[in-house]
């Protein structure tokens, strides 16, 4: 897997996957705790693995122990970057130093209480079959987790997206056959480094496709000026249906305007006709909201409605 520094550098990354910067930037105490219990799991993290430790196995020990428990243990591996990562904590309040542990507890409790988890993140006996996000290339892969179970899965399939992203951006030119990478209910992954993926993939013949329920969903995540520009580098838009006042009118704008010629009699002692242009919407927002059986298609060189067309119709299933 690389040198010392490259396994280093990838279980730093992991630790971000794991507790990435919190959503809310208003929340100074919030980034505090976030971000210095981000220390106490890479220190971890580095620490243990390197002592032969599998992921759970740290993931439990980090949950078994106290914040001191812990320091003592990375201390006595000897580590010296493990070590680094955990000697701001020195002089350091108890309470702050517990509301980091805390935090750490809480972003891998999953990873160390949840059974199925267990017995699915592990290293394969020989022959066992297994996903990489290389897998992709010679497989069809599907990740399904029912929508009762998205939010406590949420980390986990986070890391999945990530680290496929990152596979595809090292992915070697020399692969021809196109990857579709779909990733229904988007908002629900938490925020990804979609914008380069987005603008440097194609050309690695990976095609992202990104299904929400509304614009305000990926807004919460990256605000409003990053999905507009998320937005303007998908050559393809599809809406199924927008009852969203903004995406509705987001859509409209994208379809643009036409210009209506109209005219009016006026009788009085003559007859008179005048004509007017006026500028309407091709659909009108409102419409986007009623589309019923119909969707439509944004491409490079327009818009065209189209009609649904239902799996469920077609005997497929």
């Amino acid at each position: 897997m690389g040198s010392e520094a490259d396994r280093n550098e990838a279980l730093e990354q992991l630790a971000l996957l794991i507790m990435p910067d919190p959503e809310n930037k208003d929340s100074e105490a919030a980034a505090f705790f976030q971000r210095e219990g981000r220390k106490i799991l890479t220190a971890a993290l580095i620490s243990f693995y390197f002592q032969g430790f599998d992921f759970i196995t740290i993931c439990e020990k980090i949950m078994a122990s106290s914040y001191r428990v812990l320091f003592r243990e990375i201390d006595s591996s000897k580590n010296k970057t493990a070590i680094l990562y955990i000697n701001s904590f020195e002089g350091t309040s108890e309470k702050n130093a517990s509301g980091c542990k805390q935090a750490c507890d809480a972003a891998v409790k999953l990873f160390a209480t949840n059974e199925h988890i267990k017995q699915t993140i592990r290293r394969p006996v020989a022959g066992e079959p297994c996903f990489t996000s290389a897998s992709i290339e010679t497989h069809n892969v599907f990740v399904c987790v029912p929508d009762k179970l998205l939010k406590l899965y949420a980390p986990l399939v986070h890391i999945i997206v990530a680290q496929s992203l990152e596979y595809f951006s090292s992915r070697s030119l020399k692969y021809k056959t196109p990857i579709l990478f779909c990733l229904d209910e988007f908002a629900s992954f938490g925020r990804l480094e979609m914008l380069d993926a987005l603008r440097k993939l194609r050309k690695r013949d990976i095609r992202i496709m990104v299904l929400t329920q509304a614009l305000a969903d990926i807004d919460i995540i990256y605000g409003a000026d990053m999905r507009k520009a998320m937005l303007n580098n998908f050559a393809f838009k599809c809406v199924l249906g927008a009852t969203d006042a903004d995406t509705q009118e987001y859509f409209a704008k994208l379809i643009g305007h036409q210009i209506v010629k109209k005219s009016s009699i006026t009788k009085g002692r003559e007859i008179s006709q005048t004509e007017s242009e006026s500028r309407e919407w091709v659909i009108e927002p409102s419409d986007l909201g009623r589309l019923g059986k119909n969707l439509i298609l944004l491409h490079p060189e327009g818009y065209v409605k189209l009609r649904k067309s239902y799996y469920w119709s077609k005997g497929l299933f």
